[in-house]
């Protein structure tokens, strides 16, 4: 058997981790098994520990470590000691390194995917927090109807009005509302609806104009009638682009 060749063993389809290999070891002959040999090799490719390996472990390029207690991976990006070796974090809990508030991975065609944050296209508002992304409408895009059900209610732009009460319900324009923003009023219950100003706001029907402040209102003259308006001053003037029935105007 000592003159026996390697090339006259027989041949395996596949190795197994109980198979035992001849090696030296400390000039010594000794048999291991594969799976020493796979331990060996993991043991020193993947390093394992508590905490973060900068300034603790010392690493060569390419080598992985793992965070036991952080779940998270690094690579060894720089060899050293370990006082001088680098350690780049690539994924944390299972996802990759740490991005800021709102930011995605967003591939390109034939390129590595990039960490970037979501852009506002038009009417669109866009609110980064940890964990989350919150995407909203804003002017007409962001249009929303509310049912009044009492005898008053503070209107905010871009906000529709159904005005559904026996007695008379008193809207009051918002205080601030964006050039070009938008409020409509419909009237419904039997007590229809008035239109209240602010301070220095006006509403403006065809070729007439409320008295500027708080003196000045819109009103139904019938329970159905309704009113569009657009804000042509930000804040400050209202103007009428479609309405219903009889406006009496003060």
């Amino acid at each position: 058997m000592f003159d026996e060749k390697v090339t006259d063993l027989p041949v395996v389809a596949n190795a197994l981790a109980a198979d035992i290999i001849y090696a030296v070891q400390g000039g010594v002959s000794v048999q291991e098994t594969l799976q020493q040999v796979l331990n060996l090799t993991q043991s020193n490719i993947i390093l394992s520990g508590i905490g973060n390996p900068n300034g603790s472990v010392a690493g060569v390029v390419y080598q992985f470590y793992f965070d036991t207690s952080g779940q998270k991976l690094y690579i060894c990006t720089t060899t050293g000691s370990t006082t001088t070796a680098v350690w780049t974090l690539i994924a944390s809990n299972g996802y990759v390194a740490p991005l800021s508030n709102g930011q995605l991975l967003i591939g390109s065609t034939g390129v590595n995917p990039v960490a970037a944050t979501l852009t506002a296209g038009t009417n669109i508002s866009i609110i980064n927090s940890a964990g989350g992304i919150t995407i909203s409408g804003s002017g007409s895009a962001g249009f929303s109807w509310n049912s009044v059900t009492g005898t008053s209610q503070a209107m905010t732009a871009n906000n529709g009005y159904v005005a559904n009460n026996g007695s008379l319900v008193t809207l009051t324009l918002p205080t601030t509302a964006a050039f070009g923003t938008q409020i409509v009023v419909i009237g419904k219950g039997a007590g229809g609806w008035a239109i209240a100003q602010n301070a220095s706001q006006t509403m403006v029907l065809d070729s007439s104009t409320t008295t500027p402040g708080i003196g000045g209102s819109f009103a139904s003259t019938q329970a159905k009638d309704s009113v569009a308006m657009i804000c042509t001053v930000a804040d400050l003037e209202f103007t009428v682009i479609s309405s219903i029935g009889n406006i009496t105007i003060v």
